[in-house]
């Protein structure tokens, strides 16, 4: 765990200037106050040790005339935590400035924060201070800094229980070594920097209480809007993913994860640069080795490629809602053992994703890892479905890859499952029992609201005759007789 005990502010004041050519410079300086277009920058929540984005505020000078800005400075002169840059020159104060007639000048502003002893977000205020014709005026600064758990490259050894003390942020990668345990309670927040990524190859456990009130969140590390005012948090890819290695083990309830690059991704070998160990590491991939994943009452979304990824995984869901990724919200690779009962799955391209080509649900018992050599087989491939809704944009949302050459088939079997495929001989195998390719009706897809509307053939479809969750993903009771989805119409 890291810990950084220093202010380190920074401040960073660019003053462009139009150059005026000789003919239009005068003598005649204004003495009217400058202005400004805030009296206050502020930045949004900022993790202590982290920096800003960089944000802005224009000094205008509205007058025919230049006027000349006597002093820029900051107020807590050269003991400030701030530090500005004026026109190129680093300082803690700078004189006449020159603001031509009409015209305005831009002042950048960073910040980094340093730790305290604070568990709730606090403020820290400085201000730039400008003096011209004996009068003065200043622009304060405002940043909101949090206090948070850091983790960079680190490796967890032994049994590890987080606690909503504080926020945890884990920059580069959190490696979970063989036989240790990471344990995250409810209420947790987990933040991610870009390229950041949760690595199991022991046991991570996720309590996240029993309703979405106590979930525990994964969600990149950025607070603030991008320059056109849009929230980091609304863009996929911001993060890796959470990524379990072979032999590992996950027991998840109740997690939020958002806007990574590979969601929930099972199954993975840890690779070197040495192609041929590589080969034999695939090559050893089997079922006895798979990482035994089980997730419950999650919502995972806004994913740039994978919602949930397994490679010859095993993984069991129930009550999940997955939406939002630009290559399958649930792709199956390479074999294994999968079961999902009562979960939306949807598929809908959006500002920040497209989803154009390839389907929702992807699955296959082979894998190609050379173009010139046969394919890998896998030696287990079952898939089993139910109560499921698996949606979306395209003709055909399911794709199911069975190599004849295998000797281990893909096993599949959907029960009372609403699938978007328009090749009805698909649905009418007997491994497909009762499914149908209607519309779900979704209350408000665009906003992201899964629920059903009155009209949704989804409602009492499910089967009863199958061990189901007795609640739905909002904790409320489900009937006798299952909707079909995550969600339990009222």
């Amino acid at each position: 765990m890291k810990h950084v005990t220093k202010y380190s502010i920074f401040v960073f004041l660019f003053v462009g200037m139009i150059i005026m050519s000789s003919s239009c410079k005068k003598d005649k300086f204004s003495t009217d106050i400058i202005s400004f277009s805030t009296d206050t920058l502020k930045f949004d929540t900022i993790f202590t040790t982290l920096g800003s984005t960089t944000k802005f505020f224009t000094i205008r000078n509205t007058d025919k005339n230049p006027v000349i800005i006597d002093e820029i400075k900051l107020a807590g002169g050269t003991n400030s935590s701030y530090r500005i840059n004026v026109d190129g020159d680093a300082g803690t104060s700078f004189s006449n400035i020159e603001i031509p007639a009409n015209d305005s000048i831009y002042v950048f502003v960073e910040v980094t924060i340093d730790p305290n002893t604070n568990n709730l977000p606090f403020v820290l205020y400085d201000s730039i201070q400008f003096f011209s014709n004996n009068k003065q005026q200043q622009v304060i600064l405002e940043a909101y800094g949090q206090n948070a758990h850091f983790f960079d490259g680190d490796t967890i050894y032994n049994n590890t229980t987080w606690n909503n003390d504080l926020p945890f942020v884990i920059l580069n990668y959190l490696y979970i070594d063989a036989g240790a345990s990471l344990n995250i309670n409810q209420n947790c927040t987990v933040y991610f920097g870009g390229s950041a990524a949760l690595l199991v190859n022991g046991n991570l456990t996720i309590n996240g209480g029993n309703d979405t009130s106590e979930a525990v969140t994964f969600r990149g590390y950025r607070l603030d809007n991008d320059i056109s005012g849009t929230a980091y948090d609304k863009y996929p890819g911001q993060w890796l993913g959470v990524f379990f290695l072979r032999n590992s083990t996950g027991n998840i309830n109740n997690l939020n994860l958002r806007n990574s690059s590979y969601g929930i991704n099972a199954g993975n070998i840890s690779t070197t640069d040495n192609a041929e160990q590589n080969l034999i590491a695939l090559q050893n991939v089997n079922i006895n080795n798979a990482p035994i994943v089980n997730i419950s009452n999650s919502k995972i979304y806004n994913n740039l490629f994978y919602g949930i990824f397994g490679f010859n995984a095993i993984i069991n869901g129930e009550n999940l809602l997955v939406h939002g990724a630009a290559q399958n919200v649930l792709g199956l690779y390479y074999g294994g053992n999968y079961a999902f009962t009562n979960c939306t799955f949807y598929a809908g391209g959006n500002a920040y994703i497209s989803h154009s080509q390839t389907p929702l649900f992807y699955a296959s018992n082979y894998f190609v890892y050379d173009e010139n050599q046969a394919p890998l087989q896998a030696d287990s491939t079952n898939i089993y479905i139910a109560n499921s809704i698996l949606y979306g944009t395209l003709e055909e949302e399911i794709v199911l890859d069975d190599d004849n050459n295998n000797t281990h088939l893909l096993y599949h079997n959907f029960i009372n499952c609403c699938i978007k495929n328009t090749n009805e001989n698909l649905l009418s195998l007997p491994t497909f029992q009762n499914c149908f390719n209607n519309n779900p009706e979704f209350e408000n897809i665009t906003k992201f609201d899964f629920r059903l509307k009155d009209n949704s053939p989804c409602i009492d479809a499910g089967s009863n005759l199958i061990p189901y969750p007795l609640t739905d993903l909002s904790g409320q009771s489900r009937t006798t007789i299952p909707d079909v989805g995550c969600y339990e119409k009222n």
